[in-house]
């Protein structure tokens, strides 16, 4: 499966909320098992595992220009049975909430108490 990323439709609402003081931050990032491609119509996984969403680290890092970048940093643990995981996204919410990003990618094989460090970087740029 080829990479696809995207910040989804919501995640624009997502991004002009936060820019007006409102809205809630997008930091929990949950996988799955999906296998089609991300959309900017997705409203989030299209598979999720059985493991909860886990809170990031969130920063804002330097890509091209000082803080042009919003990124998050987690792990997450495998539960339950071992799977192949396909997709990650980022949501404002640990349960329910928006998703903000969407993205699916060749298959990443886990086994209960495997992990997986995902660090999710969305580069704001003028071009």
């Amino acid at each position: 499966m080829a990479d696809s990323i995207y910040v989804v439709d919501n995640g624009l609402g997502i991004i002009t909320n936060r820019i007006m003081g409102a809205g809630t931050e997008p930091k929990y990032i949950g996988w799955g098992t999906g296998t089609t491609p991300a959309t900017p119509a997705d409203t989030g996984l299209q598979t999720p595992g059985t493991e909860s969403r886990v809170a990031g680290t969130s920063s804002r890092v330097k890509t091209s220009t000082t803080n042009d970048t919003y990124q998050v940093v987690v792990t997450i643990t495998c539960n339950g049975s071992a799977k192949a995981i396909t997709e990650v996204a980022l949501y404002d919410a640990a349960t329910s909430g928006t998703c903000f990003l969407h993205g699916t990618f060749s298959p990443i094989n886990v086994n209960v108490g495997d992990s997986i460090q995902f660090t999710i970087k969305c580069v704001f740029n003028q071009g």
